[in-house]
């Protein structure tokens, strides 16, 4: 759950906005990653129904790289599956 929270935390910082965004739609990405945290693939799983949004956040994921690694290694996953929504509860 931390493992996730930070790299949601270094993703986020790197999304930039597109304007007009109607509500909170979310948007899921599966990740593939090396052990060092260098992001093979990014892949859109679910669409947040905004093209410009959904592209702004994989832009934002691409550019994380490398992401954070676990505090214990043994909670590293070569495959992630994250979920973003522009307006965090």
């Amino acid at each position: 759950q931390d493992y996730a929270a930070k790299i949601r935390g270094k993703v986020r910082g790197n999304i930039v906005l597109p304007p007009n965004i109607q509500g909170n739609p979310e948007a899921i990405f599966d990740v593939n990653q090396l052990p060092g945290g260098e992001i093979l693939e990014v892949r859109l799983r679910k669409s947040s129904g905004n093209a410009s949004l959904d592209a702004a956040i994989e832009r934002a994921i691409n550019k994380s790289s490398p992401l954070p690694k676990p505090d214990d290694p043994g909670l590293f996953q070569r495959n992630l599956r994250l979920k973003f929504r522009p307006f965090e509860e």
